[in-house]
């Protein structure tokens, strides 16, 4: 009988013991715990099985199914997460505008991308790090800072460079200091001022007065150096003034000029005559743009008039630019021979600086503009008569006739301080491959914002035949770090391209506007397209729904994150939380 009742027992604490715990228990919410708990040491599997088995005693639980496409979420097993989130909204249709399960998808999909062993998931993984705006999101450019593709780390630096996270300026400092890959300091050296990092100002002064380093990391190093400054005391500006690195000599006129140092203005008169003609353009914009006239009772356009015959260029433009803000006369006649020049880049470059005096440039801008047989020089002094209200027309004539008639890539060059409309120069870009003519579509769209700001007759026809010869295709990491937004006017034009006859028009019209984050109009046409073009364009129409942000897409964007390619599953996760968060 003893042995009877021991051998009971045994076999009682078997069956016990081989029970799930919630079975123990009877109870869902000890269940749901155990689950969540399985979560938060990462243990995934367990939580899986758990949250499976719960399910089959408990099939009406509302907080299991919630638990259990967390967990499956979190596992990364997207196609059972899906399964799970369509059966939940089945039986809870109350539950189908759940934003934070709905978060959960989104996560789900991008961080099980952001560890595939393939380099261009990753990348759609950080964008949608990136888009989230959130801790998730940091984490995973966090790692990504850190990849062994170099190409990677690029882009991950450039995507951190909007955030103030303490890891990511930790990990963004570490590599100005360590990483192997030129292209990949430069990208951390220029994320630095805009990070504000100014545990790194002891490197940028480094990079600055090092002749080691390359004119790209020096020119990246002053501006984030600059960029960090609020205040200098006058004997640093002194020192650098007065130091035998010519970077530095640079630095100290780019923070007079940025601060506005009027007083200290004297320490910049003796680097007019620098033996570095990059100094010498730098102390006269100093001069320039902190509107000094006058020193030590010399007029300004005296003291520099010798400079705007420089045998360089780039000098004698902005001598020529400095003299035309305080004698209009004598700087005009120093234009005319620059714009005259054989080369056609210093042509180019000193109709932009005439534009950038304004009113002080006129008659000279309007004369120059009648008398130039070149395309790009009439189109830069048109933007002065634009900006001017001088004779308008014909400067939008020119921009119009440019789109027409010069069929090479564009370009706005940034020329030291002046910004001009040139043929590009730009090639190849690991970052962003298709970028020579991603930065000429976006350049000739701002020209064609121009139009429409200036309610140019032309500007609608303009637009449309833009739309119908370029095949509007940027890629997403384009449009974050390229693409700006569009004028009310010019969005109101390609509104009204929505209705146009020709199908591709229709289509890359709202795909604009999508990118412009304008447009609940655009969201038909493009959900519309999305099932007759190809992969490369769905990934477009997936990122144009998430700029947006409309929330009507999300039961759209929810639908693709069941695509069989893994790019067009993160990209719509990431428009998700785009929608969710706007």
């Amino acid at each position: 009988m003893k042995h009877a009742f021991i051998a009971g027992a045994v076999a009682y604490v078997i069956i016990f013991l081989g029970q799930p715990a919630y079975l123990l228990s009877h109870s869902e919410d000890t269940a749901v715990k155990r689950i969540y708990d399985h979560l938060v040491i990462k243990d995934y599997t367990s939580a899986s099985q758990e949250s499976t088995q719960a399910l089959n005693q408990f099939p009406q639980s509302k907080p299991l199914w919630q638990a259990h496409i967390k967990t499956l979420a979190q596992k990364g097993d997207e196609k059972e997460m899906m399964t799970a989130w369509f059966s939940f909204i089945n039986s809870f249709p109350e539950e189908k505008n759940n934003r934070d399960l709905m978060e959960c998808l989104a996560w789900g999909v991008i961080e099980k991308a952001a560890n595939s062993s393939q380099p261009n998931i990753r990348i759609f993984a950080m964008l949608g790090a990136y888009m989230g705006q959130d801790a998730k999101g940091v984490a995973i450019l966090h790692a990504h800072l850190k990849d062994q593709n170099s190409f990677l780390r690029s882009v991950a630096v450039q995507l951190s460079a909007s955030m103030r996270d303490a890891r990511l300026c930790d990990e963004i400092l570490r590599m100005v200091r360590q990483d192997p890959v030129w292209q990949v300091r430069l990208e951390a050296i220029k994320a630095i001022g805009s990070m504000k990092i100014f545990a790194a100002k002891p490197e940028l002064i480094q990079i600055v007065s090092d002749d080691r380093c390359s004119a790209e990391e020096k020119a990246a190093a002053i501006e984030s150096l600059v960029n960090m400054l609020e205040a200098v005391e006058r004997g640093e500006l002194e020192a650098l003034v007065h130091s035998p690195r010519a970077g530095l000599r640079l630095l100290a006129c780019q923070v007079i000029s940025h601060l506005n140092l009027t007083s200290d203005i004297d320490l910049i008169i003796p680097l007019l005559h620098d033996s570095q003609a990059e100094v010498r353009a730098a102390a006269l914009y100093t001069l320039g743009i902190t509107r000094t006239s006058v020193f030590k009772e010399h007029p300004i356009e005296e003291l520099v008039a010798e400079l705007a015959q420089d045998h360089d260029p780039y000098v004698g433009v902005t001598a020529a630019w400095v003299m035309t803000l305080n004698h209009k006369k004598l700087g005009q006649n120093a234009f005319k021979a620059w714009l005259k020049d054989e080369k056609r880049e210093t042509r180019i470059l000193a109709a932009a600086a005439l534009a950038s005096t304004g009113k002080y440039g006129f008659p000279l801008t309007l004369d120059a503009f009648n008398e130039t047989p070149d395309a790009y020089v009439k189109m830069n002094l048109g933007m002065a008569l634009i900006t001017q209200r001088i004779a308008p027309e014909l400067g939008c004539r020119a921009l119009y006739d440019g789109l027409k008639q010069e069929k090479e890539r564009w370009m706005w060059e940034e020329s030291g301080f002046f910004k001009a409309l040139a043929p590009s120069k730009i090639s190849y870009d690991e970052t962003i491959p298709n970028k020579p003519e991603a930065v000429n579509q976006i350049t000739r769209l701002e020209v064609l914002n121009i139009l429409a700001l200036m309610n140019y007759p032309q500007a609608f026809e303009a637009i449309k035949e833009f739309l119908q010869e370029k095949i509007w295709g940027l890629t997403g990491l384009a449009t974050v770090l390229l693409l700006t937004e569009g004028d009310e006017n010019a969005a109101d034009i390609v509104q009204r391209l929505l209705s146009d006859s020709n199908q591709k028009v229709r289509f890359q019209a709202a795909l604009i506007l999508a990118l412009w984050g304008q447009g609940e109009d655009a969201i038909s046409v493009l959900q519309q397209a999305y099932k007759e073009v190809d992969r490369e364009l769905k990934e477009r129409i997936l990122e144009g729904l998430g700029k947006i942000g409309s929330e009507s897409s999300i039961p759209f964007l929810i639908d693709k994150m069941q695509e069989p390619y893994q790019s067009l599953r993160v990209i719509a996760a990431a428009a998700l939380l785009e929608c969710l968060y706007h």
